[in-house]
């Protein structure tokens, strides 16, 4: 028992601190900075590349490496492909499959590839690895898919997506260590999600005051 206890990294606090802290500066950019200043998140993705700087995590930790893809290709490429087609045929049949989106489709999908693979990589890049790093174990994933579900609000499609499906990529991520594939599934499914499901019950795929003012009409005056 003391040999394993020997044996077990200690808990870094200060990578609890750090994730909980840029996960405040999100929620801070989402409600308060994003209305006005859009590109300001710049400032937090370059917290998080110092933070993997000073941690020295290269691209076999964050997953960028090319090591897993073929395997996590053989894998999960099927899977994505059978989700893919079932909602394309579920649009199609339900004649939800949005013109405006559909005619957008090439730069739609090449913004949604680019914007999976960067959610991805803060999900588990970042907050999954703090997670682990902090002692959450186990409940890692779980900790961290319920992070990235909370950055949605107030969106309740978007929440009750993005907490199962976080969860599972965490786990995927945890297996394969590929932030390519698991980024470029996410873009495709999001850009399919837009593509065949209906603006009210998806909100736009709208977050925080923007969704507020999608669906009410007017805006927070406190978050002004």
């Amino acid at each position: 028992m003391r040999r394993m206890e020997r044996d077990t990294p200690e808990p870094d606090r200060a990578a609890l601190i750090e994730a909980l802290s840029v996960f405040g500066l999100i929620l801070t950019y989402i409600w308060k900075i994003r209305l006005f200043h859009p590109w300001r998140w710049i400032w937090i993705a370059a917290i998080v590349v110092l933070s993997h700087t000073i941690r020295r995590e290269g691209a076999a930790a964050l997953g960028l490496g090319a090591g897993q893809l073929r395997t996590a290709f053989a894998a999960l490429a099927p899977w994505v492909g059978l989700l893919a087609a079932i909602l394309l045929a579920g649009g199609a049949l339900l004649d939800t499959i949005n013109p405006v989106v559909l005619r957008r489709a090439p730069g739609s999908l090449a913004v949604y590839l680019v914007w999976g693979l960067l959610q991805q990589w803060i999900l588990n890049g970042y907050f999954l690895n703090r997670l682990r790093q902090a002692g959450g174990g186990r409940r890692a994933p779980f900790l961290a898919a319920l992070l990235f579900s909370l950055a949605h609000l107030p969106n309740p499609f978007l929440m009750a997506l993005t907490l199962p499906g976080g969860y599972l990529a965490a786990r995927l991520f945890l297996r394969y260590r590929s932030l390519w594939l698991l980024g470029a599934a996410h873009g495709l499914l999001g850009f399919l999600l837009n593509l065949v499901v209906p603006d009210p019950v998806s909100g736009r795929f709208l977050v925080g005051p923007r969704y507020i003012l999608h669906q009410f009409g007017t805006y927070p005056e406190a978050l002004i």
